[in-house]
């Protein structure tokens, strides 16, 4: 796990906790990003609405993360705050100056992508040296800026290398030097890091953000890996049919998820379909699954809801049949730190518990029978059907 994020074992369960403060702590760059605004910005292709009036304030100097799965309207958002789409209705602004019709080039905003659009023919240095020519910089300051980014980017010495000399890692740092290198106020990364191995990634993630947090530049990251933006942002904004589901800290949103879709998409989550039987000084006692489950909510009696609790949450006790739900255990996976635990409930539905390696619990057996509980005020209730 990346180690600009602690994870804090409770029962061996990974639970997000920001790592944020930690690494703004250890920079002694003031704050020079600039606020980013949207109003109610629409943006639809055909009869479908790739972005439905969305709002959101990002402040200066914020690590701000737009997640969503595809189609999700994230990548369609951060176009038009580059400018390279236009709304057809809303309003942007970046520093208090509305940009909602001015072209790219006249924003002050740097753009990361992807698949790192470095122009093959050219070196690093002159990758790097392009916005500056564009900005018609002279020489002597141009080269001391490029040398000045690839020392941020810890590639002093490449400078004469082509793209196709890089391996994917160093490509994606010359693509950041070039972001960096006309010192802008906001930076736009489009799932920067999508296209790099699972370790590798979680090393540049770690960059991203120290480096992020020396330049003190807004930045505004699209990612649809809910590990990635737990790992690097201030806040997260949930994305969903092209709205904005959900904004808040990865813990706020990690531990008190506001849809069904935020619990389910963050993270694991377990769901039991079942209905209120009673409630009483704000805990809810829910039939689910042959048994009942307590969830520290307000519902109403009789209503239909899914009771949400994460792996991590769930304890186990062996041979406890007295307990209000209990199961049997179907399969025990060994994930390293952590141990998933497979239950079956008595009626057929699955339930998963994630356990210390070592600790009593992992030492199950498929077949064991268990009793199953959980801390009421971890656990979620939503309304059946709600997406």
């Amino acid at each position: 796990m990346l180690p600009g994020r602690q994870f804090f074992p409770r029962s061996g369960v990974k639970t997000p906790v920001s790592a944020t403060a930690v690494i703004a702590r250890q920079s002694t760059t003031a704050i020079r990003g600039v606020a980013v605004t949207v109003e109610n910005i629409w943006r639809s292709y055909g009869a479908v609405a790739a972005v439905a009036d969305v709002s959101l304030d990002v402040q200066g100097g914020e690590f701000l993360s737009l997640l969503g799965p595809s189609g999700s309207g994230k990548t369609t958002l951060l176009m038009m705050l580059a400018g390279f789409e236009a709304p057809q209705s809303g309003r942007i602004s970046i520093g208090g100056r509305d940009v909602t019709h001015v072209p790219p080039n006249r924003r002050d905003v740097a753009m990361v992508f992807q698949r790192y659009a470095l122009f093959p023919h050219m070196s690093v240095a002159q990758n790097i040296a392009f916005p500056l020519r564009m900005r018609r910089l002279g020489r002597a300051a141009r080269d001391a800026k490029v040398r000045e980014a690839l020392d941020m980017v810890k590639l002093s010495g490449y400078a004469e290398r082509r793209p196709a000399e890089l391996s994917g890692g160093q490509q994606q740092r010359v693509a950041l030097a070039r972001a960096i290198v006309f010192d802008p106020t906001v930076i736009l990364m489009d799932e920067p890091l999508g296209a790099l191995d699972k370790k590798l990634r979680q090393h540049m993630q770690l960059e991203i953000k120290q480096l992020q947090a020396r330049l003190g530049a807004t930045v505004i990251y699209v990612t649809h890996d809910q590990e990635e933006a737990l790992t690097m942002s201030d806040r997260v904004a949930v994305m969903n049919g092209g709205r904005l589901v959900q904004l808040g800290t990865p813990r706020a949103l990690y531990d008190r998820p506001a849809t069904s879709f935020v619990a389910d998409f963050l993270g694991e989550m377990n769901f039991l379909r079942g209905r209120v039987r009673d409630v009483a000084a704000g805990l809810a006692l829910v039939d689910v699954a042959g048994g009942v489950a307590h969830v520290r909510a307000e519902a109403r009696r009789g209503a239909a809801v899914r009771v949400a609790v994460r792996p991590e949450h769930v304890t186990l006790l062996q041979g406890e049949t007295t307990r209000d739900l209990t199961g049997r255990l179907a399969q025990v996976i060994f994930n390293g730190a952590a141990t998933d635990v497979l239950i079956e409930l008595p009626d057929g539905e699955a339930l998963r518990a994630r356990v210390g390696a070592r600790s009593d619990e992992a030492s199950l057996r498929p077949g064991d029978a268990v009793g199953i509980g959980w801390d009421p005020a971890a656990a979620h209730l939503f309304p059946d059907g709600e997406t």
